[in-house]
């Protein structure tokens, strides 16, 4: 029997990413405004180049994550990623050494995590995955393979 689960990064990580480029975004930009109260014109408009660039990623990063999906099936799984380039990583049950799954303070919070399957050809990392899943995924690639 063929089973296929379709994953997708969480929209709370998507969240996340845009929370944290805007704080960037306001402490780049509150620091361009202090130069250029100081007097320091060229450091200005540096720090607003920057704040540009950080708004940047703040639109282009949240769009690549959410582009991340993953697919299991068999003893398969297929990642995808890449929000102008595709790129997609199959990896069998029997290649993965073995698996991580990591977790900061804040993505435990909003229960997510981060799955690192470590092989042959080097590691393959699921970024923004529900808790639940993660370990799911765990369990289907390097334990027993059963998916309920």
């Amino acid at each position: 029997m063929r089973v296929e689960i379709i994953g997708r990064c969480s929209s709370k990580y998507i969240l996340l990413l845009r929370l944290y480029c805007g704080m960037c975004v306001a402490a780049t930009l509150s620091g361009a405004v202090a130069l250029w109260l100081a007097g320091f014109r060229a450091a200005a408009y540096a720090a607003a180049g920057i704040c540009g660039a950080v708004c940047c990623a703040g639109i282009v990063l949240p769009l690549s994550f959410g582009r991340i999906s993953y697919l299991r099936s068999g003893g398969c799984l297929r990642v995808e990623r890449g929000f102008l380039i595709r790129r997609a990583v199959i990896i069998s049950r029997s290649d993965v050494r073995c698996s991580e799954i990591r977790g900061g303070p804040l993505q435990r919070r909003l229960g997510l995590c981060t799955v690192v399957f470590f092989t042959g050809s080097g590691k393959v990392t699921l970024r923004g995955v529900e808790t639940g899943d993660g370990r799911l995924l765990d369990r289907f690639m390097t334990r027993d393979g059963s998916i309920a």
